[in-house]
């Protein structure tokens, strides 16, 4: 395990414990999550080393790695079903800041983004990943050869219009070190499309530890609205538009009722995940957020 002394958003050394969370994918274990008192930034601390890491997303409980197989609950057919279509909405708007160029797929997991950018052929797509199962996935299931995120440094500077992370920057160790190469990769008018849960969201506030979108200890950070733009700010870039993530709060509900071992999650999920929607609309806070960035 190793733990942070700093606030890897502002280097404030004050944190204030917010409460323990369970791993309800992989191990039981709980992990601790801090807030820092200056920005805000939400993280779990102690966390599993770069090294550590791995064990904890080696189970078919953990739905990035599912895939298509057969035998699994609704819960996961409906995510397939949600996927596809969520896919298309993603293309539409990055469409709507680019009509063409050069896509990285960042944390590009089994490829169904990957594939849907590459068929839609209205950019040149590569995907990048760090997992070796992933990327030998997306070679079997689509035929495309993903790199590997040791690969980055390599890649040429400013060659990207368009660079995405879907859910995948919670998960980032070296998250300032990330931020860096986002940023030497973009072009000077490229944009970047993060979705990040939103730990100020109401159902984070309504289940707690409980909560799906902390996912300790694969979820490093647990960002809200403030938070992610501080974090911008610092390298150089600016929120343009704040989008929400309509589908994941049902979805993330459920799993939560899951987690606290309720009867009738599906229901009970659907119902909290329509409120948290509902209570998002004057403050945009969504259980999960979709941030378009630019360079300042």
């Amino acid at each position: 395990m190793e733990n942070l002394t700093s606030c890897l958003v502002c280097g404030n050394t004050l944190f204030t414990p917010l409460f323990s969370c369970k791993d309800f994918v992989a191990t039981g274990e709980l992990f601790q999550l801090l807030r820092c008192n200056e920005c805000s930034f939400l993280f779990t601390n102690p966390r599993p080393s770069s090294n550590e890491i791995g064990k904890y997303y080696q189970s078919e409980r953990y739905v990035s790695h599912a895939g298509d197989k057969a035998g699994f609950s609704f819960m996961y057919k409906l995510y397939d079903a949600v996927r596809d279509f969520s896919i298309k909405q993603k293309l539409a708007l990055i469409k709507s800041y680019h009509d063409g160029g050069n896509l990285m797929d960042l944390g590009c997991g089994l490829g169904y983004f990957l594939d849907g950018a590459i068929k839609d052929n209205t950019f040149k797509s590569i995907g990048i990943d760090i997992s070796d199962d992933a990327i030998n996935y997306v070679k079997k299931r689509f035929g495309y050869e993903v790199k590997n995120e040791s690969e980055l440094d390599s890649l040429t500077q400013n060659s990207f219009d368009i660079i995405t992370q879907w859910h995948v920057l919670e998960h980032v160790h070296l998250l300032n070190e990330r931020m860096q190469q986002l940023k030497r990769l973009l072009k000077e008018n490229g944009t970047l499309f993060i979705a990040v849960p939103n730990s100020n969201s109401w159902d984070a506030k309504y289940y707690k530890e409980f909560w799906d979108g902390y996912d300790v200890p694969r979820h490093l950070y647990h960002f809200n609205q403030k938070s992610f733009d501080a974090l911008m700010a610092k390298h150089g870039f600016k929120v343009v538009d704040t989008r929400p993530m309509i589908f994941d709060a049902p979805y993330i509900s459920m799993r939560s009722e899951v987690h606290k071992g309720n009867r009738l999650s599906f229901l009970k999920g659907a119902i909290s995940g329509t409120v948290s929607t509902i209570n998002a609309v004057s403050k945009k806070d969504y259980s999960s957020l979709l941030f378009v960035v630019k360079n300042r």
